[in-house]
């Protein structure tokens, strides 16, 4: 290092952090025929920027480093010791924040972040990242904020060189997924965007160089925890069959097993066998890789030849002992963590930090925790004195032991019980009060009796994602929203069954996002992109979108909210998750009919009642006849219909109809929770027995409504990738109201269950 702040020069045997921090700082280079980027000359010319290794085979960088050529396709440079020869390494980009370069004359927006993946292995060292957020205090020299390093390469005329310095924290620009550190007192040199910014007084990377002032000293950088807002990788939509040979044949949009939403991955794993069963989450993959290197490293580190261990710097250095445990303690246990299958949401996540104490300021850190080790680097700060964080960090890791798994991957019960020696060996250090506690916590999770396993129709269930916009009168095209967590429902019961006596109040949705001040019809879409974003942070699994319900009037019910792209230019919503329609007023409220409210129940048990001899759902068209548009049949005939049921609407018109919007509330009156309609109006150039066939066909192969969210999911991106056998379905919407969710402020709150 060069500057004040560098430590480790003289650290004994252990080499010292900027060693360490330059053997895992890499070049990227433009990947051009002819051109060997190691070489002099054509090094400098394909040049990019700076990146490093965060995991086996994974490169952090700049996503306009990455990017800066198009195409995703890139050259990694680095030197497995420095000084000595370079590697050169082929790699794309795997994911990038954001994903396309912006326009000419705008610079890149935060994060600007990109993951590159290595297409062939090699020998590597890997930064230590930072489990905690990085803070504004802390020791250092500067007139703001703590002292950085940073290290990366850049252009030194004719040749490439290494660059490295000290830089000051000034501040904070944006917040959220736009922020960016503001640095200073140092150069940054073009070329070393993408380099790894670190605390020296920990050994660890905590951001990366983003960009660089013109006119002086300093630029910006961008944290390691923004990784967070890396979206989930979902399982895609299972891809629709052909176009069926005959009457009463059906699309493979799900397999039979599938309880969508409730168990998407049965449909990833059965449906598309040219897909991956586990598509992955890329943050949960290289976090985890990153743990697990590191434990690796440490296990062989005393061993001859073998590379040292980032750990044993660390333990060195002056801020090894603001961290509760030492460097090598921490190691074995995010580790340990990393073996576990991760989290299921972060919702689930937030709740559980929630729980042990001092954890709820861990759980509303930003970006929110999503895997293990956040929530881990979220109490190291969580109590004023050191025996309260370790007391902390402890509960934690046996709240995470003993967190029921949906699945146990190869090693779980090796991780789990590597979790319980950390637990017994580091207990063992510490005070008798600590010691019992942490073993009367063990023993009373132990003791616990087993809870029995949910019933079928609820196995999975999951959070989702409430939005509700409400039109304000007085202005025309203007809503006032709300974006909510809804957490999942019970169970919807048996067809026919009385109510469950003393059944619990169901839960109420948590507030996220709201705004009353009117926003313009147009305006919605890029309003809303941020805050729903962010709300299926939370709501998102690794294996299964989140569903989207959004919550409107009745005359607006036909609003096409699932067309909206997810962001700016982005792809619609509904293309990338279920998206779903419900009536802001049920039935019976505003002091309607008791025998509208029961009706509405009764047909929800009907149409998601998947025992062996239910009937299953039906079908019904209620506006068309022979390509010609019907009225849609009055309150009192829908209600003479089969329970289980559900009305298809093909002359549906747009929004704003008013015959489209009547027949929507007739439906809703008439006790029904489950419908779909297409957008768009029928008539032979719309092939409206295609759409009636396929329709019925494929709600009569589904049998519960309850798989409904998922089928209606496939076929919009079916559509939308120009599957011409799912043009039937193009426009194609879905009302679904459970009644066991009840809308905040709805009157439905003590409905029968």
């Amino acid at each position: 290092m060069t500057g004040e702040g560098a430590t480790g020069a003289a650290l004994g045997d252990e080499p010292p952090l900027e060693h360490l921090i330059a053997a895992a700082t890499v070049r990227i280079h433009g990947r051009r025929p002819g051109y060997d980027p190691s070489g002099p000359d054509e090094g400098v010319r394909t040049f990019l920027g700076s990146g490093f290794f965060v995991a086996p085979n994974w490169v952090l960088t700049c996503a306009h480093v990455a990017l800066a050529e198009g195409g995703g396709h890139v050259d990694v440079v680095h030197e497995p010791e420095p000084g000595g020869p370079p590697a050169v390494v082929p790699g794309e980009v795997a994911v990038a924040l954001p994903g396309t370069p912006p326009r000419p004359g705008d610079g890149w927006a935060a994060p600007d972040l990109a993951l590159i993946r290595l297409r062939k292995p090699t020998e590597h060292a890997c930064v230590h990242l930072a489990e905690q957020p990085l803070t504004d205090h802390g020791p250092g020299g500067g007139r703001s904020g703590p002292l950085l390093g940073f290290a990366g390469w850049f252009r030194a005329g004719r040749r490439l060189s290494r660059y490295d310095g000290t830089v000051t924290v000034l501040g904070r620009i944006g917040w959220g997924a736009d922020e960016e550190l503001r640095l200073g007192d140092d150069d940054l040199p073009d070329g070393v965007s993408g380099g790894p910014v670190f605390d020296p007084h920990r050994g660890e990377v905590v951001a990366l160089v983003k960009s660089r002032r013109t006119r002086e000293q300093g630029g910006t950088a961008v944290r390691t925890g923004q990784l967070r807002h890396l979206p989930v990788s979902l399982a895609p939509p299972p891809a629709a069959a052909p176009a069926p040979a005959g009457p009463g044949a059906h699309t493979q949009a799900y397999a039979a097993e599938d309880h969508a939403p409730a168990h998407a991955e049965d449909a990833a794993r059965t449906e598309a066998p040219g897909l991956a069963a586990e598509p992955g989450d890329l943050y949960q993959e290289v976090l985890r890789g990153h743990d697990r290197f590191h434990r690796d490293r440490l296990r062989h580190a005393d061993r001859d030849g073998a590379p040292p261990a980032w750990a044993d710097t660390q333990a060195v250095l002056d801020g090894a002992r603001t961290v509760p445990f030492g460097p090598r303690e921490r190691t074995r246990l995010l580790g340990a963590l990393g073996e576990l299958p991760p989290p299921t949401s972060t919702a689930d996540l937030a709740a559980l930090l929630r729980s042990v104490s001092g954890g709820a300021s861990a759980a509303r850190t930003v970006p929110p925790p999503r895997a293990w080790r956040d929530g881990l680097g979220g109490l190291y700060e969580s109590h004023a004195t050191d025996e309260g964080r370790r007391l902390s960090v402890l509960r934690y890791v046996v709240a995470v032991l003993h967190v029921p798994r949906a699945r146990h991957d190869p090693g779980t019960a090796e991780a789990e019980a590597a979790l319980r020696t950390w637990l017994h060996r580091t207990t063992a250090t510490l005070d008798r009060p600590v010691r019992g506690e942490i073993t009367a916590e063990l023993r009373r999770h132990a003791a616990a009796p087993v809870p029995p396993p949910p019933p079928a129709s609820v196995q999975g269930a999951r959070h989702s994602v409430l939005l509700e916009l409400t039109r304000r009168p007085w202005e025309p095209d203007s809503f006032d929203w709300r974006v909510s967590l809804l957490p999942a429902p019970g169970a919807p019961g048996t067809a026919g069954a009385p109510a469950a006596e003393g059944a619990p109040d169901p839960p109420e949705p948590e507030p996220l996002h709201d705004d009353h001040t009117g926003t313009a019809l147009a305006d919605l879409p890029a309003r809303l992109a941020g805050p729903l974003a962010r709300a299926f942070a939370l709501a998102d699994e690794s294996r299964a979108p989140a569903l989207l319900q959004v919550a409107l009037e009745r005359d607006v019910l036909g609003l096409p909210v699932d067309t909206w792209p997810a962001h700016p230019g982005g792809p619609p919503l509904g293309r990338l998750r279920p998206v779903v329609v419900r009536p802001a007023e049920p039935p019976g409220a505003g002091g309607g009919s008791d025998a509208a409210v029961t009706d509405r129940y009764d047909r929800w048990r009907w149409t998601h009642d998947d025992a062996p001899l239910a009937p299953g759902i039906r079908g019904r068209v209620l506006d068309c006849e022979a390509g010609v548009r019907a009225d849609v049949p009055s309150t009192a005939q829908l209600r003479s219909l089969a329970h289980a049921s559900v009305p298809l609407l093909c002359h549906y018109r747009e929004h704003g109809h008013p015959g489209s919007a009547e027949a929507l509330t007739r439906l809703v009156d008439g006790g029904f929770g489950v419908a779909l309609w297409r957008r768009g109006g029928g008539g032979p150039e719309r092939m409206c027995d295609e759409f009636h066939r396929r329709a019925e066909a494929e709600l009569a192969r589904a049998r519960t409504a309850q798989r409904l969210p998922r089928l209606v999911h496939a076929l919009r991106a079916a559509v939308g990738e120009g599957r011409t056998d799912c043009f039937w379905a193009e426009g194609l919407a879905l009302l679904y109201d459970d009644p066991h969710q009840p809308l905040p402020g709805s009157d439905d709150l003590f409905a029968p269950l």
